[in-house]
């Protein structure tokens, strides 16, 4: 698996921040030349957020699936749950690279996204709740 590249900060455009609370997240695996499932949808939640991406706690998935993410044959459609907004955000998104080996618990990974297709408008709802929360 990859690691988090040395350096990566400098070349983020967006600040990235860790809200207080965690944003719950759904996410599906598509498989991106079809736009078809490949994966049951499942939870993750969020340790950091920016305008361009996330970073995603997520259960284990199988490894041809996560095989897939860390090929960017696979992408993630996330359905964002900011909490007191009217709906759902929702988001496409490229896993960019995956926080070590075993993940980030027993039965976890730590996953960084960039977002390939959200709304100006969701881009912003996004980083307003995170801003309200963290300062």
């Amino acid at each position: 698996m990859r690691k988090k590249p040395y350096l990566e900060s400098e070349r983020r455009r967006y600040i990235r921040l860790r809200p207080k609370e965690p944003i719950p997240v759904r996410f599906k695996v598509i498989e991106e030349s079809k736009r078809r499932k490949v994966a049951v949808a499942n939870q993750a939640k969020t340790r950091s957020v920016s305008a361009g991406g996330m970073f995603l706690e997520i259960p284990f998935l199988k490894p041809k699936v996560l095989e897939g993410l860390l090929r960017g044959t696979h992408l993630l459609s996330l359905q964002i749950d900011i909490p007191n907004a009217s709906h759902p955000i929702k988001a496409l998104a490229r896993v960019i690279w995956v926080e070590g080996e075993k993940g980030v618990d027993a039965d976890r990974y730590g996953v960084g996204v960039s977002f390939l297709a959200v709304t100006d408008d969701d881009r912003e709802k996004i980083m307003n709740y995170v801003i309200d929360r963290c300062l």
